[in-house]
């Protein structure tokens, strides 16, 4: 089953690699390259699945709602001929704010989540205030709400979610982050999350500055690139070099 991967941009980061979050960067070119954040559409024969709701203005922090060339999802869903109404399924790699505070943007879908996640942040570390100011104010109750309403999916390890596209679990980044392997016509790619901010965090295998296990995330690095046909097929989610400067892109 060959699916189609686009990658799409909701915005654009100038300050993040000077914050220091990306590891091993160390020449002034590399730290001034902006940060794109991205969201993954894949094509499937029964509808499109996204993988992450990007972040929206109502939960976020103000300088990220007002800054950051932000568009909303279904604009750039609506230049691959798609409305976010038609989107029945996201998977959710992690909990981080600009990869799960979008989920208004998909009126009608269901969240696939790893149990591990969600347990970690809904359970008894959250009384420790520097984890539980990671998760935004609103973005606890509005999950409770998506639960309530049975639109979250709970997935425990490794899940095949339709023919052609499964879920991995790694760990690393967070208690439960996941990525995604899928079958294109190039082969099969891997969609990794933030277990790799950058290109260069998998071609040299350097894990991200911001983990929560890290022997895992090592592991997790080299697993997606085992996974996928070949290296260029493993995708990390915020390098400027898979947009070759354009909003909405087909990578695989």
């Amino acid at each position: 089953m060959d699916h189609k991967i686009f990658a799409m941009t909701v915005g654009i980061a100038e300050n993040w690699r000077p914050s220091g979050i990306m590891p091993c960067i160390r020449s002034d070119a590399e730290r001034d390259e902006p940060v794109p954040y991205i969201v993954w559409c894949i094509e499937t024969p029964d509808g499109p699945v996204v993988v992450d709701t990007a972040y929206h203005p109502d939960y976020v922090p103000a300088e990220w709602a007002q800054g950051n060339q932000f568009r909303e999802p279904a604009q750039l869903l609506g230049e691959l001929g798609m409305r976010p109404e038609d989107v029945a399924t996201v998977i959710v790699t992690h909990f981080h704010v600009d990869h799960f505070t979008g989920f208004d943007f998909f009126p009608k879908a269901n969240f696939v989540i790893q149990k591990d996640e969600y347990d970690f942040w809904t359970g008894p570390m959250m009384r420790f205030d520097y984890l539980n100011n990671l998760i935004r104010p609103k973005v606890r109750p509005a999950l409770q709400r998506l639960v309530d309403d049975g639109r979250v999916t709970l997935v425990d390890g490794d899940h095949q979610l339709v023919p052609g596209v499964e879920l991995l679990k790694a760990g690393g980044h967070t208690p439960g982050s996941q990525m995604v392997a899928v079958e294109t016509a190039r082969g099969k790619a891997v969609l990794c999350g933030d277990i790799a901010y950058t290109y260069r965090n998998l071609r040299e295998r350097i894990p991200v500055g911001w983990y929560f296990n890290l022997p895992d995330s090592v592991v997790a690095l080299d697993r997606a690139l085992e996974t996928a046909s070949s290296p260029e097929l493993s995708f990390p989610n915020h390098d400027p070099e898979i947009m070759q400067g354009k909003r909405v892109i087909r990578v695989a």
